[in-house]
């Protein structure tokens, strides 16, 4: 069993974890799956890399579509790109 806020294993009859030092409700109720934290770091590593994937990805893609062997992945490259970048036009007009 894991601790449901660090998501290190837990004994049965556990009282507080031992890697957070959090109390556990009730001997025993801890779930069943490990709890995957994000960090800071990785964090900012997916807000960097969706900043310049759009600029980048509507580059290729348009370029990719002169091509006709590229032309399919150039399509998704340009739809995944355009998303991104509306979804971040509408984070900073605040929509």
């Amino acid at each position: 069993m894991y601790c449901r806020y660090c998501g290190k294993e837990v004994k049965e009859k556990s009282i507080v974890c031992s890697g957070c030092g959090r109390p556990v409700d009730e001997p025993g109720s801890v779930t069943g799956t490990p709890v995957i934290g994000w960090s800071v770091g990785l964090l900012l590593a997916f807000m960097i890399a969706s900043l310049f994937f759009p600029p980048f990805g509507l580059f290729v893609g348009i370029k990719g579509l002169f091509s006709e062997a590229t032309k399919v992945k150039a399509s998704v490259l340009l739809t995944v790109s355009t998303l991104l970048a509306l979804f971040w036009i509408a984070i900073i007009l605040g929509l």
